[in-house]
C-alpha cells in the first residue's frame, strides 16, 4: 500500500516546484473555537483554514507550530523561531518586530448574558450597575474597559478565566452576569455547544481589525505585498468559511444591533 505525504509546496513566485526553498513556520495557539481546534493533534478551524488559503494563494510552503500562548508567539516571532502569526491585532510595539498584512477579518468583543440589561448603553453603565464580569486573561478589549479597570471597585468584579468553556459555564450557572467575549467564538459556543439560553447584549465593547503578523527577519516589503495580493483574492472565501462554522452567523451577530 503506497502512502502519500501531501505537502503544500509552492515558491514565493507562486509557481509549483518540486522542492520548497523554505518551509515557513506558522504559529497557532491553544484551542479557541471556532478559530483554532485540534483533532488527533491536527489543527483545524476558521483561522487555520484562512491561513491555508492565503499562503497557498501566495505560493508559500508552510507548516503549523503549536504555541502555548499569544505572548509566547510574539516572543518566538521576535527571535525568528516563528515566521507568521495569524489572528493578530495591530499595535505600534508589535510593528517594531513584524509587518502587518491587510486585515482579513474583524474581531468584535461582545457581552454575553442570561439576562442582558438593555437599559445600559455602554460598558461603563453596566459596571456602575454592580454586575459581575468574566473575560479571557491577556486579551485586548479596547480602551473603554482598560479605563474602567483602573477603578478598584470595578476591578474587584472582573474575573479573568483562561478557558472559554469555563467562562461560558460561569454565565450559564449565573455565577457572573456578563462574559466579554469575541463575538464569533461566543456565538459558536452558544449555538453549537448547547449554551442556547445565553444571549447577546446589543452593545459592541470593541471592534478592531485582525491581521497576519509577518516576521521582519523573514519577509521584505515585496513579499508582504504578495501576501496582501493573495489575501485580496481569497476574501470571498473568508466569508464562506465564517458561514461554514456558524451558518447563520451574520443574522445572529446583528439581530440586536
Amino acid at each position: 500500500m503506497r502512502q502519500f505525504i501531501v505537502i503544500i509546496c509552492l515558491l514565493f513566485s507562486g509557481a509549483v516546484a518540486a522542492k520548497c526553498e523554505r518551509t515557513l513556520k506558522v504559529g497557532i495557539g491553544t484551542e479557541w473555537p471556532p478559530y483554532v481546534m485540534y483533532a488527533d493533534e491536527r489543527a483545524f478551524g476558521l483561522d487555520v483554514e484562512i491561513t491555508e488559503h492565503v499562503l497557498k494563494q501566495a505560493g508559500l510552503c508552510f507548516t503549523f507550530v503549536n504555541l502555548p500562548s499569544s505572548a509566547r508567539g510574539i516572543n518566538e516571532l521576535e527571535k525568528g523561531e516563528v515566521d507568521i502569526l495569524p489572528s493578530a491585532s495591530f499595535n505600534t510595539e508589535r510593528a517594531k518586530i513584524a509587518f502587518f498584512s491587510e486585515p482579513y477579518r474583524r474581531e468584535r468583543m461582545r457581552l454575553f448574558s442570561l439576562s442582558p440589561d438593555e437599559r445600559a448603553r455602554n460598558l461603563q453603565e453596566l459596571f456602575a450597575a454592580d454586575y459581575i464580569f468574566t473575560a479571557n486573561p491577556g486579551a485586548y478589549y479596547g480602551e473603554e474597559l482598560a479605563d474602567i479597570l483602573k477603578i478598584d471597585w470595578y476591578k474587584k468584579r472582573f474575573f479573568e478565566v483562561a478557558s472559554v468553556d469555563r467562562r461560558m459555564q460561569m454565565v450559564a450557572l449565573g455565577r457572573v452576569n456578563y462574559l466579554i467575549e469575541d463575538e464569533m467564538s461566543g456565538l459558536y459556543f452558544v449555538h453549537k455547544l448547547g449554551y442556547d439560553k445565553i444571549k447577546l447584549h446589543s452593545y459592541v465593547v470593541n471592534d478592531n481589525a485582525i491581521h497576519f503578523m509577518l516576521s521582519r527577519k523573514t519577509f521584505n516589503e515585496v513579499q508582504v505585498r504578495q501576501i496582501n495580493d493573495a489575501l485580496s483574492m481569497v476574501l470571498p472565501t473568508v466569508i464562506a468559511l465564517q458561514l461554514k462554522y456558524i451558518p447563520n452567523y451574520h443574522q445572529l451577530a446583528d439581530k440586536d444591533q
